[in-house]
């Protein structure tokens, strides 16, 4: 029976080194995009698709385009986004919830 040996653990980093890494993260995270801009960006995204499909559901109903299937696809593209975003959503007023919940 073969043993595997313990290895030995890394020793603590010292602490300038801790917090040189953490000033390092904060700088980085000016440059990327907070949760607010994407959340804001993917409603906006959202709104877009709506449009679109909407348009030409407009265009199909008028006899502007022949073509059903884009129109179909279209109209798919925008109920996935919608549920996506309205799952989006419930999960996070129920995360939200039970977070206000738990008993400190």
């Amino acid at each position: 029976m073969f043993i595997v040996p313990i290895s030995p653990m890394p020793g603590v980093e010292s602490l300038d080194k801790i917090s040189k890494a953490s000033q390092n993260i904060e700088s980085s995270q000016g440059t990327q995009s907070s949760f607010e801009s994407m959340l804001t960006d993917a409603i906006s995204q959202v709104e877009q698709m709506q449009e679109a499909s909407d348009e030409a559901d407009e265009l199909l109903a008028a006899g502007g385009i022949d073509d059903l299937h884009t129109a179909m696809i279209l109209a798919e593209q925008s109920k996935i986004a919608v549920e996506f975003t309205t799952q989006l959503t419930s999960r996070a007023v129920s995360a939200y919830n039970q977070i206000m919940n738990m008993q400190v």
